[in-house]
């Protein structure tokens, strides 16, 4: 089986006091809440850094200036066919509620950057694309 999905993006925004604007949202997947950072497909003709920067304003109520690609990967190349970018948005501040789409329920968190390390150490994030990100910023800093 292949599994043709569209291209997602994920965003890494770090607030002006270096903290992580991360989300809780239901996963049907799993039948749990999990800890995440801001994304969602790719649509149109939009960048991964357009489509970065309006998942964290629709998701978050956060925004920044500008998005900097800092990698992709394969979600799963054994049987789907999309790439999930990953985007750092800088001195993110927040501008007004969340835009939710219909079915979603988020909690906004802000984490200091220092502790993201240890929520993936103890599990409390478990999002394999997201603890991808954290290693494509990690290693692009």
């Amino acid at each position: 089986m292949i599994v043709r999905a569209d291209n997602w993006v994920n965003a890494i925004a770090l607030t002006p006091d270096q903290r992580i604007v991360l989300i809780e949202q239901y996963r049907s997947g799993t039948g749990e809440v999990t800890l995440e950072i801001p994304g969602g497909i790719i649509d149109g003709t939009e960048t991964p850094e357009e489509a970065g920067l309006r998942e964290l304003r629709e998701e978050s109520g956060y925004a920044g200036r500008t998005a900097e690609l800092i990698g992709s990967v394969h979600p799963n190349p054994a049987f789907m066919t999309n790439r999930a970018y990953t985007v750092l948005v800088r001195d993110v501040e927040w501008v007004g509620d969340l835009q939710q789409d219909d079915g979603e329920d988020i909690a906004v968190r802000l984490v200091p950057l220092a502790q993201i390390p240890e929520l993936i150490r103890t599990g409390a994030i478990t999002h394999a694309i997201v603890i991808a990100a954290f290693y494509l910023f990690e290693v692009t800093r």
